[in-house]
């Protein structure tokens, strides 16, 4: 079936059962809006069958994986079917002697992760829901973890794609080959998209070996300012930690037990160089400061897992979460602002250093978490609202200041979905 053949929303919709499995539309409510059927597929194929019935019928569609990430979003314009992918799980294409894998979208990460840990290797990412995030929706949301400063983003493992369109077919960029760079463009097209131009139902990566040990470095700080000395102190050192972030006093009393500001410094690699490595962490933090711990590698998994909760997109409904980019030579002077102007209502701060990168948790009534919104969507050099109640994004556009490319992003739109099929004004601009 192609997207030129119309149906009656009556039609399509029984059309779409016909398809997959019904399942209850109370569990895939996004924003306070429930669809008007979901509907479980098992195959790319049926997918793209489902995109083309729902542009023929003026449904408006959500791709769905674990729902971990849906909190990422402007409040639907339309919203009548949800679409399942969790049954496209199989890892399809694996060789582990040229370090590439190809998964299905609905791919769990915890799956995948223990896949790959029988052949000693990963892909560098850390979530607080592994059973629930999946491949298609981390791909989808472009979110990332602190890793990405030792290891790069996730889009830098991808070497390629497969995505339904709207018009029903499957278009596949880039391969199974690390030198192979046919399709760039088109995996970072979708890359972080949300699911506004396709579908992504399954992508292949480029793997990193399984590193040996693990150890994190806390270290204490009694002031900010001291604090993001040492932080920037270890980045600009030869140590090369994987992942560098600051916590706040509360942030770290709740995780470590240590009310004060918290630097973090992973370490990752051969046992004896994680040793070496940690230990002259802790010298070159000495200078500032007396007070420092090592977390042991389960630790260290326990600790990157837990603290990734705060920085996810998670759908929230009593507080907000804001993420603010910012040069890392000035987080600083941005947490400085956040503690001083929202001291009230910022339950949870963590600074991603080794990216540049603010993740603010703020608590309170609708009112004040608009107005807290207001302001911060101007702090840093972008801003995004991660998640938040409904009642907050009402009338706002979650991602912020938009980029100078919007008018591009505004015409791929209407090239690769023109009936406005996938997830209609849920991303930038309202696309």
């Amino acid at each position: 079936m192609t997207g030129t053949t119309r149906l009656a929303p009556d039609m399509a919709l029984q059309r779409l059962g016909e398809l997959g499995s019904r399942c209850d539309p109370l569990n895939y409510t996004v924003d306070g809006r429930q669809p008007r059927v979901a509907i479980r597929v098992a195959s790319p194929e049926a997918v793209a069958e489902a995109l083309a019935v729902c542009a023929s019928g003026g449904l408006a569609l959500v791709p769905w994986g674990g729902g971990g990430q849906m909190g990422l979003g402007n409040l639907p314009e339309r919203y009548d079917v949800a679409l399942d992918l969790r049954e496209l799980k199989a890892v399809v294409d694996y060789e582990p002697d040229d370090l590439t894998i190809g998964v299905q979208a609905g791919c769990s990460l915890a799956y995948l992760a223990t896949i790959l840990s029988e052949h000693g290797q990963m892909l560098p990412l850390d979530t607080h829901d592994p059973e629930r995030i999946t491949i298609g929706g981390l791909v989808a949301t472009g979110l990332g973890c602190p890793r990405r400063f030792g290891y790069g983003s996730l889009r830098d493992l991808i070497i390629g794609i497969t995505v339904a369109l709207p018009d029903g077919t499957l278009a596949r960029g880039g391969g199974m080959v690390v030198k192979n760079v046919s399709g760039y463009d088109m995996m970072r097209l979708h890359f972080g998209a949300l699911g506004s131009l396709g579908v992504i139902v399954r992508a292949n990566f480029k793997l990193l070996p399984l590193p040996e040990a693990q150890e994190t470095l806390l270290v204490t700080f009694r002031a900010l300012e001291e604090a993001m000395n040492g932080a920037l102190a270890v980045r600009g050192s030869q140590l090369a930690p994987t992942a560098l972030a600051l916590l706040a006093p509360g942030t770290a009393e709740r995780f470590v037990g240590m009310a004060r500001w918290t630097l973090a410094a992973r370490c990752e690699g051969p046992d004896g160089a994680v040793r070496r490595q940690a230990e002259r962490l802790r010298e070159t933090a000495a200078s500032l400061t007396s007070d420092a711990y090592v977390l042991e590698h389960e630790e260290t998994l326990r600790f990157w897992s837990s603290l990734q909760g705060k920085l996810a997109a998670t759908p929230l409904t009593d507080r907000i979460r804001v993420r603010i980019g910012e040069v890392p030579s000035r987080l600083g002077e941005l947490a400085a602002q956040l503690v001083s102007v929202w001291d009230s209502v910022l339950e949870d701060l963590v600074l991603d250093v080794g990216s540049g990168l603010a993740f603010a948790t703020l608590a309170g009534t609708v009112e004040e978490l608009r107005a807290a919104w207001l302001d911060l969507v101007a702090y840093g050099r972008h801003a995004t609202m991660l998640a938040a109640p409904h009642e907050v994004k009402v009338g706002y556009d979650v991602f912020g200041r938009h980029p100078e490319g919007v008018a591009i992003m505004q015409r791929l739109k209407e090239t690769f979905d023109p009936e406005r099929t996938l997830n209609p004004g849920r991303f930038i601009a309202l696309l």
